[in-house]
């Protein structure tokens, strides 16, 4: 497992050194902090960031869903850390002001190690450093779309293209793990790139973007391989849908998984029905 770092936000000692003991036995390579309140945790927040926060949100005084709120304040233009609430608060509004604050998931409380590892395990996926391709003729659509990918919890490094052939020159000398293609381009289109890159290069998942959800471009996109269809305008929540999908992470309390494009052969069907 990677070196992580994690920070445990809880106004109880005894929490605090439970978590870090799962933690340990999880990944004893893990640096593991403490602070007993949101302001001394503002304080460590200005200074560092670390990969995973566990924030317990009913302290006293200033509570957790009040750090949250602070973020943007907080972080600047870094990158948040990957929010998981040790909460016991299950309530419906609690929910719902944590999924709007960007949580990722819930560790209830007593700890569960295996939940603990699951979890690590999913920051780990989502810490490492990965390579985005932007493709689209529109240089605002391309700002706009950065954006978007550069709020996921996943730690992306992204490159644009301003068309379909300088997406493949730079495919066929780079290494790229994800493009974002979108369909209406002139000269080669985006179904022609992605058909492409995905002939030219087995390692890069294409995802298509379109205006338009037109079922024969979905179903011409799935004929090629392409899994993952974003219809505009998309937000950071349907990139972390499609990525937790990419590297089969599973569902978590604020994150679903986005169902790959796959249509029936009608063809195939009715071969099927004959042989019956």
């Amino acid at each position: 497992m990677l070196n992580l770092s994690a920070l445990i936000v809880d106004d109880s000692a005894i929490v605090r050194t439970q978590l870090r003991g799962e933690i340990g036995a999880v990944a004893p390579e893990c640096h593991v902090y403490e602070c007993s309140g949101v302001l001394e945790a503002g304080r460590f927040l200005l200074r560092s960031v670390p990969d995973v926060l566990f924030l317990d949100l009913n302290m006293p005084h200033i509570n957790g869903i009040e750090l949250l709120k602070r973020f943007d304040a907080v972080l600047g233009s870094r990158r948040p850390p990957i929010v998981v609430s040790i909460s016991s608060d299950m309530s419906p509004p609690t929910l719902q002001a944590l999924k709007e604050r960007g949580a990722y998931a819930l560790l209830p409380k007593p700890f569960d190690r295996a939940e603990v590892a699951m979890i690590l395990l999913r920051v780990v996926t989502m810490v490492q450093r990965r390579r985005v391709m932007i493709v689209d003729d529109s240089a605002t659509v391309r700002t706009v779309v950065r954006r978007i990918v550069e709020h996921s919890r996943f730690n992306l490094d992204i490159e644009e293209a301003a068309n379909g052939a300088e997406a493949i020159r730079l495919v066929r000398s780079q290494r790229f793990d994800i493009a974002f293609i979108d369909v209406e381009m002139p000269g080669i289109n985006g179904l022609e790139a992605a058909g492409e890159l995905l002939y030219s290069s087995g390692e890069t998942h294409v995802v298509l973007m379109s205006g338009n959800g037109d079922e024969a471009i979905r179903r011409a996109a799935a004929h090629i391989g392409v899994q993952f269809f974003l219809k505009k305008p998309f937000y950071a929540r349907d990139i972390d849908e499609v990525l937790n999908s990419l590297y089969s992470l599973g569902d978590t309390a604020f994150v679903s998984h986005r169902t790959p494009e796959t249509f029936e052969d009608p063809d195939l069907q009715s071969v099927l029905w004959l042989d019956d």
